[in-house]
């Protein structure tokens, strides 16, 4: 996490949405504004300037707080997109 603080020590990194994977299942997101679309093989998360579409396999959510979200299961795919107004 060294490395992650390095480079997000400049202050318009700071402000950026972080998504970390997991291997073996899962990732860590911070910076989520809200969550979308939700079922076990599929996932939106809205970001305030983006979108993230993440696809796999017995997903849920294991904690979800203060912008901070974790995510269970197996993440197959993300995709982002254009910003969206849930996002703004």
């Amino acid at each position: 996490m060294r490395l992650l603080d390095e480079i997000f020590k400049n202050d318009t990194l700071a402000s950026l949405a972080r998504c970390t994977l997991i291997v073996g299942g899962g990732g860590y997101f911070e910076g989520v504004k809200t969550v979308g679309d939700f079922t076990p093989e599929r996932i939106v998360i809205y970001f305030p300037k983006e979108t993230v579409i993440i696809e796999g396999e017995n997903l849920s959510i294991g904690k979800y707080c203060d912008g901070d979200l974790h995510l269970q299961g197996s993440i197959r795919s993300w995709q982002r997109t254009l910003p969206t107004e849930k996002g703004v």
